[in-house]
């Protein structure tokens, strides 16, 4: 018999990407489906798109519920979730009709508590499709199962943080009390480190299975002080390996990710809070070590970026917004 699987998927204000994503996932070639959409106060017409699919779809479970933010919303679906598995999609995003079934052939198979996978992203700042894999995974790692204790200290960097690029036994959640924050933005960054430190068996799947789209409305595209968030997002991954007894080998991913991240926030801001954010990071990660950054391990990107954090922990606010930074952004989703 197919092992269950849970499709959770979190639903604010999106009428005109809801019947998209719900089409794609009441459409998928694997059968055993329980798909708990959660309305999380929605005030557009998202909540009228989910009752007419809940009425032609008896595996669609709809939750409704006060605006709580992203996390509370994939909590409260975890919370009823019945599945041996687990998979989230948002709701402005869409999957391939064969993605579940691909995915749980593989879980099965490896008996893996997580299984991650590629996926294909649409900005409205380019044309077309762009493929997100992890190519340094594609060959030694197909069906090879890994875990935090076999991996070399940068692949924490190499795997995406987004909650949805990964299917999830759903009992490497629940018996270890994992969830999201609630009320955080980047509530991935600190989950996706409770996971990985948990995951015994980890596979690889390389096939694009989830299609994402970058909104320019979207949460990710915040400019105001919410975006402070990341900071703490980043302490918590920090507790998280040091309680497990991983930060000394995972530190130096984390902080050229962390680093990244800072900067491609900062950018982000409205200038209004640049300043603010600016002394907020000013004498954080004392310990970090700039040589390491050097090495062609680390993208061009994070190399540029150790420098410019170097630079901000020893100049002044003016004199650090004058000194000419080219870095090309894009979310580590």
């Amino acid at each position: 018999m197919e092992e269950k699987v849970s499709v959770i998927v979190p639903i604010y204000n999106v009428e005109n990407y809801l019947a998209r994503c719900l089409d794609t996932v009441i459409s998928q070639t694997y059968d055993n489906l329980e798909i708990i959409c959660v309305n999380d106060g929605s005030t557009d017409k998202s909540g009228i798109i989910l009752e007419q699919y809940g009425k032609f779809d008896s595996r669609i479970k709809i939750i409704t519920k006060e605006n709580g933010g992203l996390s509370s919303a994939r909590n409260a679906g975890l919370e009823v979730a019945e599945g041996e598995y687990v998979l989230f999609v948002d709701s402005d995003d869409y999957i391939a009709s064969c993605a579940v079934e691909n995915l749980c052939k593989n879980a099965v198979k490896n008996n893996s508590d997580l299984v991650v996978f590629d996926y294909l992203w649409k900005s409205p700042l380019r044309d077309g499709l762009t493929l997100a894999t992890i190519k340094e995974f594609k060959d030694y790692y197909k069906d090879k199962p890994f875990s935090i204790d076999k991996m070399g200290s940068l692949s924490y960097k190499l795997v995406p943080v987004s909650a949805w690029t990964k299917l999830y036994k759903m009992s490497l959640i629940k018996d270890n009390n994992i969830s999201f924050v609630n009320g955080m933005i980047y509530e991935d960054v600190p989950f996706w480190a409770e996971i990985y430190t948990r995951a015994k068996r980890i596979t690889y799947l390389s096939e694009p299975l989830y299609f994402y789209n970058v909104r320019s409305d979207s949460i990710m595209a915040t400019k105001d002080k919410k975006v402070f968030d990341i900071i703490e997002a980043y302490n918590r991954v920090e507790n998280i390996l040091k309680d497990s007894g991983y930060w000394d080998k995972y530190k130096s991913a984390v902080y050229a990710l962390m680093m990244y991240d800072y900067f491609h926030k900062f950018h982000l801001l409205s200038p209004e809070f640049r300043e603010e954010f600016f002394n907020k990071l000013k004498g954080l990660h004392k310990d970090i070590n700039y040589k390491l950054y050097e090495d062609d391990s680390y993208t061009p990107a994070e190399q540029a970026c150790a420098k410019r954090f170097q630079l901000l922990n020893s100049v002044d606010y003016t004199t650090f917004c004058n000194t000419p930074f080219e870095v090309q952004y894009h979310d580590r989703t």
